[in-house]
């Protein structure tokens, strides 16, 4: 790790990564199952509660895309999480300059219009589109290499985790994997080597252990 970032700023800046891109792919996938919903089975919000790992405390199609998307008392809503990523990204403002800071605003204050005249997931694409061009940001205007990676080993994380949960191809997850450990592997200093090791066996197994697999990410990041 660089010298000039300090442990609680690499916790800013890998958080931020997870964070941001975790809404990013869950509004992903969600416009999938919404259709599910729609078209096939009112209940497919069950199984997308049981895949993220999260407590279904929804009574019904509509109470789950409300809640979920819109309610910043729960905290697995997709407000709250960007809420979370925004917290992180106000102290890393020197880090990632005011603009790349302005798109995860910008992605805030579209969902809270959103909430106030109970939208669906169908008009959130200004979100991901400003989610989007954040990345872009970060390429463009962050020239610490150091802070570039960690926040980008936090968005691999992140984006593992989820294809895992959500039974993704191997080759799907075998990429995702070789791009979160070229980033962990240029940040040695605050990732887990033996856990990222074993987290590669893991992966590698011909029937792997979902679960097992979860439990190894979640040792990966070591501050």
């Amino acid at each position: 790790m660089g010298e000039t970032i300090s442990n609680a700023k690499a916790g800013n800046l890998f958080w931020l990564g997870r964070y941001t891109e975790r809404v990013h792919v869950i509004l992903h996938f969600l416009r999938k199952y919404r259709d599910r919903m729609i078209d096939e089975d009112a209940d497919a919000y069950h199984l997308f509660c049981e895949k993220l790992g999260i407590e279904n405390c929804y009574t019904s199609c509509d109470d789950f895309l409300n809640r979920f998307l819109f309610d910043k008392t729960n905290k697995h809503s997709l407000i709250s999480i960007l809420t979370c990523a925004s917290d992180n990204a106000i102290v890393l403002r020197q880090e990632i300059k005011s603009e790349t800071l302005a798109y995860i605003q910008l992605a805030i204050c579209h969902i809270e219009q959103c909430a106030c005249i109970n939208s669906d997931v169908d008009v959130l694409q200004p979100v991901t589109d400003s989610l989007m061009a954040f990345w872009g940001s970060i390429d463009e205007r962050i020239h610490k290499r150091d802070a570039r990676n960690m926040i980008k080993a936090g968005k691999y994380l992140e984006k593992f985790d989820l294809h895992i949960r959500f039974d993704y191809p191997r080759e799907r997850i075998n990429y995702l994997f070789d791009r979160l450990e070229k980033h962990i592997q240029k940040e040695k200093s605050i990732f887990d080597q033996n856990s990222l090791f074993e987290l590669k066996l893991a992966t590698e197994q011909p029937f792997y252990n979902k679960q097992e697999i979860l439990g190894r990410v979640d040792r990966l990041f070591t501050v």
